[in-house]
């Protein structure tokens, strides 16, 4: 391969990059090659290249999408390792192939093939020498996020120009004719370092991704000749006496944290006076142990800090911070520097001029004895590379772009903390693969989306080297930061959720979903309401046509309201047992931002009212219509319950029949305590939990009395009962005024002599909601503290699936489980609960 150009090279060097990523080898050339072309001689010229005699292979060993294709040409691109330039021979400056223009020349040319990524472009060596890149591209993908100087590492700025020019004599049409191009010329605005960093002078012209931490010697400085154990103890004291001085003695102010980016030069005595009046004081106690407090810490003023823990800390170093005893701190840094570390030692710390970062994240000891976070600034040898870019007016008659590097850099290279927007865009394919997942994506949950790993095993051409599975890093060094990556998913995201991923895009979802068949729509409503005080309460109704006959025709209900499913909202379910299946069934989902008595009453209203739409029967209770729901068994909350009663008093307004319970009274006089003791039950799982915490504060026979008003055998005397808890101590008797006086409706929903439901239809209902606590479990195993959205995507993939299992049953017979949940297999499983229950209480106890 002699005889090849550089030009050449690199074209066969991304293309045997591009042929192993489509698992081809050069021989599958021929049978897409019609013809070969004849090899060109040594001794000719080389012309630069016409459109004619780009790469042709390389669309057509690329799949046939296009997309897919982009995706080949950038990956192959990454891995694109540009050759050096050819400086122009005594033949080219005679024919005049080194001009640019009439007055600007280059002094060597290099050629980079379509779908390059350069992101450290070869600079003149030496004051005002020039090097020529010359970009292939495809105009008909090509935008203006493609430009070469996108992928640039470096920070440029300076910018002016973009008009058209006359012409460039190095970029030429297929006729040989040189093309008018718009013309930008912009130069290195060059690093900001740390002002604890030595001025040495690091100049570079050359470099790639792999070779670019061999300019940064300080950056990989190794730990100390001492041993790493006397390292990490000087420097875990140093941060913990930094912390201590940041975050102070605050009784009053518990934030803390520091942000890196502050722009204030924190002086630490000063900032231990912003936090209180008091100082940090290390005292030893009378076994010898250290512990640091304030001095205004007492046994009044106990809030003050107070930390025993210093194990992991070199108490003598610390002792001298603290009391800045400025001989044992010099003593302790210099012996610190003499081995390779400390705050004395020079920083190594650099960044980009574009960061926003003000201050190092590295603490020095200053001229004057004080420890501060040393201050970013611009290099100190200001950099004179420059980048002139010429841009064909008609790209497809000139598919190539002109990039002329001037000057060398006088700084190190900057790491490649920026992604090249091809593979930017690589990245936005691989997170769009996870569809309505993204609403929810993480930098860590990405890695457990089946779609997205096995994306990026393609794009990769991933062979599992050492074993190894593939991370976003094998894709470019930037994507290691995780803070990065969740920017770029933010992006996507916005892109395929421009309302966002709360409120406003449920409220855009039920939108979608209203137009869409009976049978396809899941979010019924998403709706906002002023309740008490003109505090808005948000609502976003969930369920399906199929949920609602469910709901309609249920005799059993069970309600429940989750708190870590999705964050800021409380998810509330309405469940029952689905005797034709054999399974629990979730007849609609809700996610809420209230929990009062209105809230709940609008709660109910939109659930039922929708059921009723779309079953054409509106929803009825026993003991208002004479069919329909018997019982509604949930926890003790308040708010729920008496919702619940107030929304019976809307339904039964106009009905003037007389109760079947109290025929003395109509149903329409009812209030909603009356109601709620019609069919209300409070869960005896829940009731017995709120018992238990009462155990330590009361006795064993108060405990038992208590425990005893949960259920459905009459007492042989309740007053007598109320007495002895009431006589119980001050826990129990405040216990018992809530059941009789603050929640109204509790002693009857646990008692059922106290409640007008009949004894048959007492016991045959279930005494837990522990059908919502499943199926709370099974939605939290798809995740917890979610986005709102992905609240709602989540849970409609959940009942989806009950609703598909439940077709599959009533079409093949088939369960979900190998064991059907008959009667026999419920009470089996619940014996054995309850005795694995009492050997842990015995155990515990």
């Amino acid at each position: 391969m002699s005889f090849l150009t550089d030009f050449q090279r690199s074209a066969v060097q991304s293309a045997q990059i591009l042929l192993e990523n489509a698992g081809l080898s050069p021989r599958d050339l021929d049978s897409f090659s019609s013809s070969s072309s004849p090899s060109p001689s040594p001794s000719s010229p080389s012309p630069l290249p016409s459109p004619s005699s780009l790469p042709g292979t390389l669309p057509k060993i690329c799949p046939a999408s296009l997309s897919t294709r982009n995706t080949c040409l950038a990956v192959a691109g990454a891995h694109y390792t540009p050759p050096p330039a050819r400086p122009f021979t005594a033949e080219d400056h005679m024919q005049g192939r080194h001009r640019v223009t009439r007055k600007t020349s280059a002094h060597a040319i290099v050629e980079h093939p379509i779908g390059a990524i350069v992101e450290y472009p070869q600079t003149g060596r030496h004051a005002n020498e020039s090097i020529a890149h010359i970009f292939h591209i495809d105009p008909s993908t090509f935008t203006s996020t493609l430009r070469p100087k996108s992928s640039f590492q470096y920070s440029l700025g300076d910018g002016h120009g973009g008009q058209i020019i006359g012409k460039c004599l190095m970029l030429r049409d297929a006729g040989g004719q040189p093309v008018s191009c718009a013309k930008l010329r912009t130069s290195c605005k060059g690093l900001k370092i740390c002002s604890g960093r030595q001025h040495n002078i690091s100049a570079h012209h050359f470099t790639n991704v792999s070779e670019v931490l061999a300019h940064h010697p300080s950056a990989l400085r190794p730990r100390g000749p001492a041993g790493t154990a006397d390292q990490e103890l000087f420097e875990k004291t140093l941060a913990f006496f930094v912390a201590l001085c940041l975050r102070g003695c605050s009784p009053h102010s518990p934030t803390d944290g520091h942000n890196n980016n502050s722009t204030a030069n924190t002086d630490i005595v000063e900032d231990i006076k912003k936090k209180c009046n008091g100082r940090l004081v290390m005292h030893f106690d009378a076994y010898n142990q250290p512990f640091i407090r304030c001095s205004l810490h007492s046994r009044i003023a106990r809030s003050h800090l107070f930390i025993r823990n210093l194990q992991e800390s070199d108490t003598c170093y610390l002792q001298a911070l603290l009391d800045d005893d400025r001989h044992i701190i010099t003593k302790c840094e210099q012996l610190a520097m003499s081995r390779g570390y400390g705050p004395l030692m020079p920083c190594s710390f650099v960044t980009g001029p574009s960061s926003q970062k003000q201050v190092c994240p590295h603490w020095h000891r200053q001229a004057d004895g004080t420890l501060k976070q040393g201050v970013l600034r611009k290099w100190g040898h200001n950099c004179v590379a420059s980048f002139d870019i010429y841009v064909p007016e008609d790209l497809f008659a000139c598919p190539r772009i002109l990039v002329l590097c001037t000057n060398p850099h006088s700084h190190p290279p900057p790491l490649p903390v920026k992604t090249p927007p091809p593979l930017i865009d690589v990245f936005h394919g691989l997170v769009s693969l996870m569809k309505w997942k993204l609403a929810d994506a993480t930098p860590r949950r990405i890695y457990l989306d089946t779609a997205f790993v096995e994306g990026l095993h393609q794009v990769l051409d991933w062979q599992f080297p050492d074993g190894r599975d593939a991370m976003l890093q094998d894709l470019h060094p930037s994507l290691a930061n995780l803070d990065h990556v969740r920017r770029l998913i933010n992006l996507t995201r916005s892109t395929k959720y421009p309302s966002g991923t709360g409120f406003e895009g449920a409220c855009r979802l039920a939108n979608e979903h209203a137009s869409l068949p009976l049978e396809q729509r899941y979010v019924r409503c998403a709706e906002t309401h002023v309740i008490d005080h003109g505090v808005e309460f948000k609502l976003v109704v969930c369920m399906t046509s199929r949920m609602s006959s469910h709901l309609v025709q249920a005799k059993h209900l069970s309600v429940d309201t989750s708190f870590k499913r999705a964050q800021g909202w409380q998810e509330f379910e309405i469940e029952s047992w689905d005797s034709e299946h054999c399974r629990s069934v979730v007849s609609a989902r809700a996610f809420t931002t209230s929990q009062s008595a209105k809230a709940h009453l609008i709660l109910f209203q939109r659930i039922f009212d929708i059921a009723s739409a779309d079953t054409g029967h509106s929803f009825s209770f026993q003991h208002i219509h004479g069919f329909g729901c018997e019982i509604v068994i949930a926890d003790s909350h308040k708010g729920q319950g008496l919702g619940l009663g107030m929304y019976c008093v809307q339904l039964s307004r106009s009905i003037s029949t007389p109760c079947v319970h109290e025929p003395h009274r109509r149903v329409c006089d009812l209030s909603p305590y009356d109601h709620l003791r019609r069919f209300y039950r409070l869960c005896v799982a829940h009731f017995k939990r709120n018992v238990h915490a009462l155990r330590t504060h009361v006795s064993d026979e108060v405990y038992s009395a208590m425990l005893s008003l949960a259920t459905c055998e009459e007492h042989p005397d309740i007053q007598r009962t109320f007495n002895t808890i009431r006589c119980g101590g001050p826990k129990a008797a405040a216990w018992l005024k809530d059941k009789l006086e603050g929640t109204k409706f509790a002693l009857p929903a646990l008692y059922q002599p106290m409640s007008l439901i009949p004894l048959a239809l007492w016991k045959a209902s279930p005494s837990t909601t522990n059908g919502n606590e499943q199926a709370h479990r099974n939605a939290y195993r798809e995740g917890v503290h979610l986005t709102l959205l992905a609240g709602i995507m989540k849970g409609m993939k959940f009942d989806q699936g009950a609703t598909s299992s439940m077709n599959v049953h009533a079409t093949f017979g088939i369960s979900t489980r190998d064991q059907e949940a008959t009667q026999v297999y419920r009470a089996t499983r619940c014996i054995v609960r309850q005795s694995t229950s009492f050997i842990l209480n015995i155990e515990y106890n």
